[in-house]
């Protein structure tokens, strides 16, 4: 199995969905790469789309739209939730599995077309995901360029704010599966409060919007690698420190998937998530 290139063909080509449904707000929930996206569409609205923990969720007193991201359509709590609250407030799935019991517990299914033959990190699915929520609130997608070639370090902290900051979280979660090894997700402004004093000989990947605090930071940071992006918009920064794993991959010949090898691991994860 060649992971290195089937992962690269998954950041190439049209990730544009269109959905019928548009939202002013929402709250919108997942776990793993889907609460990633969340967070992605909770920055890139200013907070009209609000990110939940669908655990902590089942805790909350819901009164606004809700949409339900999950590409499998099995994530149990995610299930849960749709369950609570079906014919009390008005629910979205953003799935891709049309027949789940997911997409048979909500009012309205956003499918987003997603199939592989092969078990991968989520990749494109995260993307299509992402694009699908672009699309309930009333967002452009652009197709993905890469804006920077480079090659990701070990163990690299991710910095971003507003919708980058959910790329952060889910660049963090790509490193924990592929390589098993940690990474940081930070908030721009919170970095430098405490989470800088431990990248001594780390990677430091910025991942820009065009605000000039973000160059300010980097251009400062000297003693350790900073990579920064140059993109504008959160798909562009995805598909940019993606391709910089991608070419890990390939300089170290890592053509493996930590999180398929692991099976003492694997199995936890499963029973907990399903």
């Amino acid at each position: 199995m060649d992971y290195i290139s089937a992962i690269r063909n998954e950041i190439i080509g049209d990730i544009r969905v269109r959905s019928e449904i548009i939202l002013d707000q929402a709250y919108v929930t997942g776990a793993g790469d889907s609460y990633a996206a969340a967070l992605v569409i909770e920055g890139k609205t200013g907070g009209r789309f609000r990110a939940i923990d669908p655990h902590d969720a089942l805790y909350y007193e819901i009164d606004k739209p809700l949409v339900l991201v999950s590409v499998s359509g099995r994530t149990r709590s995610v299930i849960e939730l749709a369950k609570r609250y079906k014919g009390v407030i008005h629910t979205i799935a953003v799935t891709a599995n049309r027949e789940s019991e997911l997409a048979k517990n909500v009012d309205f299914v956003v499918e987003i077309p997603y199939k592989s033959q092969y078990i991968l990190p989520g990749i494109k699915s995260f993307l299509l995901s992402v694009s699908a929520l672009y699309s309930i609130a009333s967002l452009e997608v652009e197709k993905p360029v890469i804006a920077k070639d480079f090659v990701i370090g070990r163990s690299p902290f991710f910095v971003g704010s507003l919708g980058n900051y959910g790329i952060a979280y889910y660049l963090m979660l790509k490193m924990f599966e592929i390589f098993g090894e940690p990474a940081n997700a930070e908030r721009l402004e919170l970095f430098s409060h405490s989470p800088i004093f431990s990248t001594r000989n780390r990677q430091v990947v910025i991942l820009s919007s065009g605000e000039p605090v973000e160059e300010k930071l980097a251009s400062k940071i000297k003693y350790t690698e900073v990579i920064y992006t140059g993109c504008k918009d959160p798909i562009c920064n995805a598909v940019t420190v993606l391709n910089g794993i991608i070419n890990r991959m390939e300089k170290e010949k890592w053509n493996k998937i930590y999180f398929l090898e692991d099976k003492e691991i694997l199995n936890i994860s499963s029973e907990m998530i399903y």
